[in-house]
């Protein structure tokens, strides 16, 4: 596991996000730098010189790698996970979005290597929550192999659920994302029956995968991350399980179909 020193590739570039994300190519072998920053972008990187320059130096004086070096330490030993590079990068915080929803904090996960874009108003807390999810994500696209474009729905919604429970498992309720809250159970329930169970089949890169995902079109807003939350929190009532005792579950035995 390496928590790698992007705070010194920003200041060797710069602060030039582009320049940043050559150095990135290695890990993204088909893409450009620039292509690699427009993909960052969209999941909540910085945009620009000024902001990369200003807000890293910032994130270092809140000791934003050595607290996500401690956490990933605490993290991979408690859920035996696997050992990633780990690349943080000051969020947009012109992101209006980002800001209102997240509190300008989001991360980006893959079976082989994690990104987390935060703020330098984020907390201790938020630093170690959004980590903790993210690193969720990389146990289980290790721990339940699939072929990304086998992935369905019902897939994603697991994934998302059983990460966030991860987060309130480890800080509380009160730590965790703002749509775990959005709905109340009988709206969740109907949301399930009528919106995520038709759907549940559809692949990852469907049209309708991302509508109830995050509530587009016709879909209440962050439809099925709430749904995934609703879930994975019912199938643990009741048992002595952990969210870490669920990462090798097939995603239908969870949802208990």
């Amino acid at each position: 596991m390496t928590v790698v020193r992007t705070d010194n590739w920003i200041e060797e570039a710069g602060g030039d996000p582009f320049k940043v994300c050559t150095q990135l190519i290695q890990y993204f072998p088909t893409a450009s730098a620039s292509e690699i920053h427009h993909h960052l972008t969209m999941f909540g990187m910085y945009m620009s010189t000024k902001q990369g320059e200003e807000l890293s130096k910032k994130l270092r004086k809140i000791n934003a790698w050595e607290i996500i070096s401690d956490e990933m330490e605490q993290l991979r030993s408690k859920w035996k996970g696997p050992s990633v590079p780990v690349f943080i990068f000051p969020s947009d915080s012109n992101n209006k979005v980002l800001v209102r929803d997240f509190n300008g904090k989001s991360g980006l996960a893959y079976k082989d290597k994690l990104f987390l874009f935060i703020s330098p108003h984020n907390t201790e807390t938020e630093i170690r929550a959004i980590l903790t999810h993210e690193y969720n994500h990389v146990c289980r696209l290790n721990m339940f192999p699939k072929r990304e474009d086998d992935c369905t729905l019902l897939d994603t919604i697991i994934l998302e659920g059983l990460a966030e429970m991860a987060v309130e498992e480890r800080f509380g309720k009160a730590s965790t994302s703002f749509w775990t809250s959005l709905y109340s159970e009988r709206q969740l329930a109907k949301f399930w029956k009528e919106f995520v169970y038709p759907n549940r089949k559809q692949l990852k890169d469907s049209d309708t995968h991302e509508e109830v995902l995050y509530g587009l079109s016709r879909y209440p807003y962050m439809t099925g991350y709430a749904v995934g939350y609703y879930i994975v929190r019912n199938f643990l009532k009741g048992t002595d399980y952990r969210t870490e005792d669920l990462l090798t579950l097939k995603s239908a035995e969870i949802a208990q179909l």
